[in-house]
């Protein structure tokens, strides 16, 4: 077979979830608001795309795909990607397009400046990532949960069939004695003072997404399929810390998902930001609570507040972190070295 492999304006997105129905009966990616979200209304521009093309049939047979979002190292802001969406129509598997998609896209990203490329692939992707594009494996992402219902959590853990992924509980609010407010995303005041904290604390840790506002409307307020809500906690009149809930069934659990937490350090606050999270949980009846985190200041703050680590051989899939440099940059070295990453369920696309 002959195959076109070229770059892709994301116009034809029926044509790009014809071919991820190939692959997914259901999900985020075969809905069109999503990719439309994702692909479309990105503010950090549309995705490097490209796509192989059948020119017998003229039929998609795959694509490869990365965003471009902004990072600091330092404090200084780069632009990066995000590695997302890659497949093969199972028809056209194992004829060398992955890779040729993948170096395609990455000189288009080399050639427009976007320094590196991070990933969480999944078991059965992985070594193609780490074997035949240059990704190096930083490390696996540990997750902590806390437990709300112990009996249910170990009831399920023995059932035979277990849906990956439910669907979503929507959470309510609750009464807080503490100074603890939702994020209004249409109110500039609230804007002003999210931005004042984030370019307070962004330095803190030495690599990130950039978490300004910008980033925050259009990764939890903008997105089409998912509900999430983004609280705070003031003092003297100024943010002290960040977190962002959302509730799914997942794994047969009823499950509150910490997608990010951002503290002040040092502060007491952070633990009044935890009590909150709780009690929106326990309201819900909720098995347990959990947070994907890196072992920088905020895990030890979730550690200190009754979080566990799950042993790794207990989770249903590993979380593998890639990474590749398209090009050389400042601190290209940093990005290689797992303990400088602040990374959370909301660094990438799954939750």
């Amino acid at each position: 077979m002959n195959y076109q492999i070229k770059k892709n304006d994301c116009s034809n997105l029926e044509e790009l979830i014809t071919l991820s129905k190939s692959y997914y009966s259901t999900g985020d990616i075969i809905d069109k608001r999503y990719l439309e979200w994702q692909y479309l209304k990105n503010p950090y521009g549309l995705p490097f795309l490209f796509t192989s093309k059948d020119t017998l049939t003229d039929q998609l047979a795959g694509q490869y795909l990365v965003i471009p979002l902004e990072y600091q190292i330092s404090g200084e802001k780069l632009a990066g990607s995000l590695s997302l969406n890659t497949l093969t129509h199972p028809d056209h598997q194992g004829k060398g397009l992955f890779t040729k998609m993948a170096k395609a896209t990455y000189a288009d990203c080399e050639a427009s400046n976007n320094n590196f490329t991070i990933g969480f692939p999944n078991p059965l992707s992985y070594p193609g990532f780490v074997k035949k594009l240059n990704f190096s494996h930083l490390g696996d992402i540990p997750l902590l949960i806390k437990p709300l219902k112990p009996i249910n959590i170990l009831r399920s853990y023995f059932q035979k069939e277990k849906e990956k992924h439910g669907g979503e509980i929507i959470l309510e609010q609750v009464s807080s004695k503490k100074n603890i407010h939702q994020l209004d995303f249409h109110n500039q005041t609230d804007e002003n003072k999210y931005n004042a904290f984030w370019n307070k604390i962004m330095s803190n840790y030495p690599i990130s997404a950039n978490k300004d506002f910008k980033f925050l409307k259009w990764r939890y307020n903008d997105h089409p399929t998912k509900k999430y809500k983004v609280y705070y906690i003031e003092n003297n009149g100024e943010i002290d810390g960040v977190i962002i809930l959302r509730a799914e069934h997942v794994w047969g659990f009823k499950v509150g998902l910490i997608m990010d937490f951002m503290t002040n350090e040092p502060s007491k606050n952070s633990k009044f930001l935890l009590k909150h999270a709780s009690k929106i949980f326990k309201n819900l009846k909720l098995d347990f609570i959990t947070a994907l985190h890196t072992p920088i200041k905020e895990y030890n703050i979730l550690k200190k507040n009754n979080f566990y680590k799950i042993p790794q051989k207990l989770l249903p899939q590993k979380i593998h972190f890639i990474v590749r440099s398209n090009k050389k940059f400042n601190n290209e070295e940093m990005i290689l070295k797992l303990e400088n990453w602040k990374l959370t369920f909301g660094d990438y696309d799954i939750f």
